[in-house]
């Protein structure tokens, strides 16, 4: 039994009129600098992700990061333009697929499971066009 619960499907999320979902993940995104850098170094190092990941929704229109528990007015953690949003290719590192990202907020990066990989080849290729 989990101590938290555990969110296999994506929640009904409220999109603004007229957007659409285009890619769907589950992964985590983290600022090299932040205080996520030693998990990030450790999975890097040992190829298996380590603790939580959340859904993270690219639309046509942002890219978002729902919170662990979203509720009602307080649905998302992130939100970035998708515009001022950028990719580099996908690095794969044993089990986890690292992106990095150009965001207004700076350099993030994105980890992904491996068996997620034509997703995260979607992902890339969105943020591209």
């Amino acid at each position: 039994m989990s101590l938290l619960p555990s969110h296999r499907r994506l929640p009904q999320v409220p999109l603004e009129p007229g957007e659409f979902t285009e890619v769907v993940l589950r992964g985590r995104l983290t600022d090299p600098d932040g205080p996520g850098r030693l998990t990030a170094k450790v999975e890097s190092f040992v190829g298996h992700r380590v603790g939580a990941s959340r859904w993270i929704m690219l639309t046509d229109r942002r890219l978002l990061v729902l919170a662990p528990f979203p509720r009602e007015g307080d649905w998302f953690d992130v939100v970035f333009d998708r515009r001022e949003v950028s990719a580099s290719r996908g690095v794969k590192h044993g089990d986890v697929i690292t992106m990095e990202l150009a965001t207004p907020r700076g350099r993030q990066i994105l980890r992904v499971p491996a068996r997620l990989r034509t997703e995260a080849g979607r992902f890339i290729r969105a943020l591209r066009r």
